[in-house]
């Protein structure tokens, strides 16, 4: 996880430890999940929760973390972008950005 404060607005960006630095496509669109953007910074659930809480946005990407804001109401199934493991295009991982 890792965390941008600017004047009053706090984004949160995160993901799965497992996908960093893989490419992911989803019609044509391709996303890196790197530590510069995403971070290094191995959290908790309950941090992680708590810091998305009271930002004012975030950008997560991962199975595991988009089936927590699921389970905790914080995202709608719904709004999430599914996207392809280049080498196995039947593995899917999630990527959401929620704006409060």
């Amino acid at each position: 996880m890792k965390i941008r404060e600017q004047t009053r607005e706090k984004l949160v960006a995160a993901c799965d430890k497992e996908i960093l630095d893989v490419e992911l496509y989803s019609n044509g669109v391709k996303i890196k999940a790197t530590s510069q953007f995403y971070g290094n910074e191995l959290v908790t659930e309950k941090e992680f929760l708590d810091a998305v809480k009271c930002c004012t946005s975030a950008n997560v990407i991962g199975t595991r973390i988009i089936k927590l804001l699921v389970k905790n109401r914080l995202i709608h199934e719904e709004a999430v972008l599914w996207m392809e493991y280049p080498e196995d295009k039947k593995k899917k991982v999630g990527h959401a950005i929620l704006i409060t």
